[in-house]
């Protein structure tokens, strides 16, 4: 899965990765944990469905700094709007996992970009009256010099 970020190197990089609009989801596990071994393929197979609607870390405990929530692997946190929405110690079974990933990250749509602004008729108007041409340029700025 090539959009998974594996690595922070800061407790800055924490707080820097929840300031975005999209949910954000912290998988950590450890190399050696026969669990993580486990849960690893079934995160990542889950986690591919949703990639593009979140942010996804999958981070191993013996290379990030410790984040305050982790006290055992593995671990899912669910963050939405900068705050902890959810807490998964373990993933469980493939079906409640799917659901939950799908519960809180799920309906997220990316945001819509403004839709093109469509010139009409009374603004092209408009800026064809405030066009200056050469010829009436003179008759122009003799109204602009004028006092009022």
């Amino acid at each position: 899965m090539s959009t998974l970020i594996t690595h922070l190197s800061t407790q800055k990089d924490y707080r820097k990765a929840l300031k975005t609009w999209r949910p954000v989801v912290f998988y950590f596990g450890h190399p050696q944990c026969y669990a993580c071994g486990m849960a690893e393929p079934l995160f990542c197979k889950v986690a591919e469905t949703f990639e593009d609607r979140a942010v996804i870390y999958k981070l191993s405990t013996d290379q990030s700094p410790r984040h305050p929530e982790v006290t055992g692997t593995p671990t899912v946190l669910f963050y939405k709007d900068g705050k902890l929405r959810r807490k998964l110690k373990g993933i469980g079974d493939p079906a409640s996992f799917g659901q939950t990933f799908a519960e809180l990250v799920g309906r997220t749509r990316p945001r819509r970009l403004p839709a093109p602004r469509h010139h009409d008729v009374r603004w092209l108007r408009q800026q064809i009256r405030t066009l200056c041409t050469a010829r009436r340029a003179p008759a122009l700025l003799r109204l602009r010099a004028t006092p009022r």
